[in-house]
């Protein structure tokens, strides 16, 4: 039968091993942890140095998108409002009567021009002036003269200003790229700026990151200890709580076959049970029909019980071979027998 007497669990080896486990981690956290101190020491100067070329960087391409876009509005923008003025004018009717009135005022200086040529050729050549066919030739050659001359005029200008209206155009084209080219370089500078800030504040974040994995290993360790020792002490208070238990067992077992051993009071039938070396005149009376055991009547030894007391049962040598789970051995040394376990009763005889 169970020891009431049995030990309590000894927890002392597990919370040093589980001290030793979380030392070797919580180690390992620090080693951690002052390779992110070291990481980030050599890391923050270089990646302080690129965010500051990358801020320079910003602040040229800044500059760059502010002079394209200047020089967009105060050069490029008057010219193409010009051009669309001029596209505007031209299609009006005041236009073309100036235009009309242009070629007009150059004809009739052409003309002039070509008379005053005629007389002095004529002139020149002894014809009367004031005959009618020196007249009529002479109107004859200014008209051709002076609509030549004014279609030559009227065809000049419009050619100047039809190139000077394409060299506005041409003018006007070269600077199409600048609003693009300024939106470029202000994306370019956002983008550095963007860069910048990230790589100012990597090693920072690589930090916190070296710290956090540090102290997961450390808070790992002590989880590990923690569960660990939870683990291990929860068996060994069973396996104490099972002895308990199977002590409590056995002593209601004994003391419950007992009932019947009330009258004579013996101790052997109580706790020694069913020892052969504790009984005398022992007598083989029959076979227990659902374990098979032999069935015996006998009287306990003086020295055990009430020698005037007879007792049907079993002997613990031979439930031992059929079931040791049922025999089990006092502190005295004797067998004894869990009954219960075998669905027989120890029996006083009337």
């Amino acid at each position: 039968m169970g020891s009431k007497g049995a030990p309590p669990p000894d927890y002392a080896p597990l919370e040093r091993a589980s001290r030793d486990a979380a030392d070797i981690q919580a180690g390992l956290g620090r080693e951690q942890l002052a390779f992110a101190r070291e990481q980030y020491d050599r890391s923050a100067p270089i990646l302080e140095s690129i965010a500051n070329q990358q801020m320079s960087a910003q602040g040229e391409q800044m500059a760059q998108a502010r002079d394209y876009y200047n020089y967009q509005r105060d050069t490029y923008r008057p010219l193409e409002r010009g051009i669309v003025a001029d596209a505007q004018r031209f299609n009006t009717e005041a236009y073309q009567n100036q235009v009309a009135s242009q070629a007009a005022a150059d004809s009739g200086r052409a003309f002039g021009i070509s008379q005053q040529q005629n007389q002095r050729a004529m002139a020149s050549m002894g014809a009367n002036p004031n005959s009618g066919r020196f007249a009529g030739m002479q109107n004859a050659t200014g008209l051709q003269q002076a609509a030549m001359r004014a279609n030559a005029m009227t065809g000049a200008r419009n050619q100047a200003q039809q190139m000077g209206y394409a060299r506005k155009l041409d003018a006007a084209g070269l600077g199409r790229g600048l609003a693009g080219a300024s939106i470029a370089a202000y994306g370019g500078a956002n983008q550095a700026g963007s860069m910048a800030g990230g790589n100012a504040q990597s090693a920072g974040m690589n930090y916190m990151n070296g710290m956090n994995m540090g102290a997961n290993t450390i808070a790992g360790g002590q989880k590990m200890q923690l569960s660990g020792l939870s683990s291990v002490l929860n068996s060994q208070t069973q396996s104490y709580i099972n002895t308990q238990d199977s002590f409590m067992g056995d002593l209601g077992a004994v003391l419950g076959g007992a009932g019947a051993l009330a009258k004579g009071g013996g101790f052997a039938a109580i706790m020694g049970g069913s020892d052969r070396r504790i009984k005398e005149n022992v007598e083989e009376v029959g076979v227990d029909q659902r374990t098979a055991l032999p069935l015996y009547e006998f009287n306990y030894k003086e020295e055990f019980g009430d020698p005037n007391i007879r007792y049907v049962g079993v002997m613990a040598d031979d439930v031992e071979l059929s079931y040791p789970d049922a025999v089990y051995t006092t502190e005295s040394g004797f067998k004894a027998v869990r009954y219960d376990l075998l669905g027989i009763e120890l029996k006083e005889l009337v």
